[in-house]
């Protein structure tokens, strides 16, 4: 390879990585659609661009007007903040944004499913599980339980079972429960039901 094409994408790379660390950081937070190679390169370059003009500012302050050669520390801490740290900070703080209760009210996050906005919030519940079998589980979603996000969504753990009676009424928490864990294919349908602010203070009672 000749040292033209070696700078070619060195400088390629360069433009990508900020955008590609960005969308990374972006997904890890929050549920997304499976990506495509092509896609992800497209998406690298438009918040590699969006990087840029967010850390023009930073750079402007740091190197302008400085020699690399005899300030070199402001340089390593510009290509640091511009490469690495203004990419993972930018999504983390658009997405608390986008979260806020002032801004969710007037936007609608695209969520891939229903499934995903609904447990991304974190909203303590009761819920009726109607398995495949026909018989009601009832359990508790709370801090310490879990839902799978996109692509796999549906499968979930909750935290503690509940005992139920035929009619789908609550009952107490089952002796020494640990919670259930549920694939997608065990049940057809759920119910969520508020919980009472006592128990959802206590995050739930066991």
């Amino acid at each position: 390879m000749s040292d033209l094409n070696v700078a070619a994408v060195g400088l390629f790379m360069l433009a990508v990585f900020p955008g590609l660390v960005s969308t990374t950081i972006y997904r890890l937070i929050m549920p997304a659609r499976a990506l495509e190679w092509g896609n992800a390169v497209v998406q690298g370059l438009f918040y590699s661009t969006v990087n840029f003009v967010l850390g023009l500012p930073v750079l402007y302050w740091l190197v302008l007007g400085h020699d690399p050669l005899t300030h070199s520390v402001r340089y390593s801490v510009a290509v640091v903040l511009v490469f690495l740290i203004g990419p993972v900070v930018w999504p983390i703080a658009l997405v608390a944004i986008f979260k806020s209760k002032r801004i969710a009210q007037r936007i609608q996050i695209p969520y891939p499913t229903a499934w995903d906005f609904l447990f991304d919030k974190r909203q303590p519940s009761f819920l009726l599980v109607h398995l495949n079998s026909g018989a009601l589980l009832g359990g508790y979603w709370g801090s310490r339980s879990y839902a799978a996000s996109f692509p796999n969504d549906g499968d979930i753990y909750l935290e503690a079972v509940y005992s139920i009676d035929q009619s789908g009424r609550f009952g107490p928490p089952m002796p020494d429960t640990m919670g259930v864990l549920l694939r997608k294919d065990q049940y057809s349908y759920i119910e969520l039901f508020a919980v009472p602010p006592a128990e959802e203070q206590s995050d739930v009672k066991r």
